[in-house]
């Protein structure tokens, strides 16, 4: 496993459990049960997110009353990375603008290399040529 930064050690233990309890360990789980663990609610009414018998994630508990704004930047981004969930009706709060305009932003960050470890390799191996605006270097 990469080494993940987690939020808290509950966040890491709750990323373990539901990733036994899926019992699926490939790029969507880890990314989707990362996300979901970052903050207290989310991992609370994590059953109103993720039906584990039919292994989907449940759009329903984007209402739920206890959800704050930074919840649901972490659902949509969640979703996003599970399936390209761009919401209809939530275009706008599933803009990188509005997703990472929160204290959660480092570990989405982290979500994303979960679910795109391949575009997160050193830069070392990348043969790219620097561009830089402004003063040479």
């Amino acid at each position: 496993m990469p080494k993940i930064m987690f939020k808290s050690k509950e966040h890491q233990q709750f990323y373990i459990d539901m990733m036994r309890e899926c019992e699926v360990n490939d790029t969507y789980h880890q990314a989707f049960f990362y996300v979901m663990g970052i903050a207290e609610e989310t991992r609370k009414n994590i059953n109103q997110l993720f039906n584990f018998g039919g292994n989907q994630i449940d759009f329903s508990g984007l209402e739920g009353q206890w959800q704050t704004s930074s919840t649901k930047r972490a659902c949509f981004l969640a979703f996003n990375l599970w399936n390209g969930y761009a919401g209809e009706e939530h275009d706008a709060d599933c803009s990188p603008n509005y997703l990472f305009c929160c204290e959660y932003a480092p570990y989405f960050i982290e979500g994303i290399k979960l679910r795109h470890p391949e575009y997160f390799k050193s830069f070392k191996n990348l043969n790219m040529e620097r561009t830089w605006l402004g003063n040479e270097r």
